[in-house]
């Protein structure tokens, strides 16, 4: 009878400390496994976040824009092409293009004979109609400004333009409507800009009179 019970308890003892190691088993595996995953997320946030630049260009040539040195360098023929009155530019219907002003270098103080185009990629793409208002000979560019002056939210282009004579200097100026394809001019509307002699006067008086201009 004895024996049976020593057998018993030993049996109890042998079951019970099973079940403890077990545990204490399971618990280390456990806390193991928490302190991997802790020991991985500190990881991941110390690592740095890589910026995104949402407004990257979808291709390079989107990125790529014409400089005033290459719009300086096209090739206008014998005309030679007058520094101040070229300028890049970057809106519809001529993206990426440049507005280039030459001249006659045989009349270069001041340089009259002046004609102005767009050149893109180096070649001229459109002549601007009825320059200096139809006037041949004499005439510079003196100004010129690129801005929407309808509200369309398109550029339109201005120019003061002076043209010489035997009795004094006069303004031929000129306004050209951005239709989206081209440009387009009016001479008679052009008439009124005729007292103007900045760029400044001009463009404030087509915002002001857009039903003289924009028909």
């Amino acid at each position: 009878m004895n024996k049976f019970i020593w057998t018993v308890l030993l049996c109890g003892l042998y079951l019970t400390t099973a079940c403890n190691l077990e545990t204490k088993t399971n618990e280390t595996s456990k806390n193991q496994t928490i302190e991997k995953t802790n020991s991985a997320t500190a990881k991941i946030e110390k690592e740095p976040v890589k910026a995104v630049n949402v407004n990257k260009p979808d291709t390079i040539s989107d990125a790529i824009k014409v400089t005033k040195t290459e719009c300086l360098s096209v090739n206008t023929g014998d005309n030679e092409i007058v520094k101040a009155q070229t300028f890049p530019i970057d809106f519809a219907p001529f993206d990426n293009s440049c507005f280039v002003t030459a001249n006659n270098p045989e009349f270069n103080d001041p340089p009259m004979e002046s004609e102005f185009a767009i050149y893109k990629d180096g070649k001229k793409v459109f002549d601007f109609p009825s320059q200096f208002n139809g006037i041949e000979f004499g005439c510079r560019v003196e100004g010129v400004a690129f801005e929407d002056l309808n509200g369309d939210n398109l550029r339109d282009v201005a120019v003061v333009g002076k043209c010489s004579a035997k009795s004094a200097p006069y303004y031929e100026n000129m306004i050209y409507v951005n239709t989206g394809k081209a440009f387009t001019t009016d001479e008679d509307a052009n008439y009124k800009l005729a007292d103007f002699k900045k760029i400044k006067e001009i463009t404030e008086f087509a915002k002001t009179n857009k039903i003289i201009f924009f028909k």
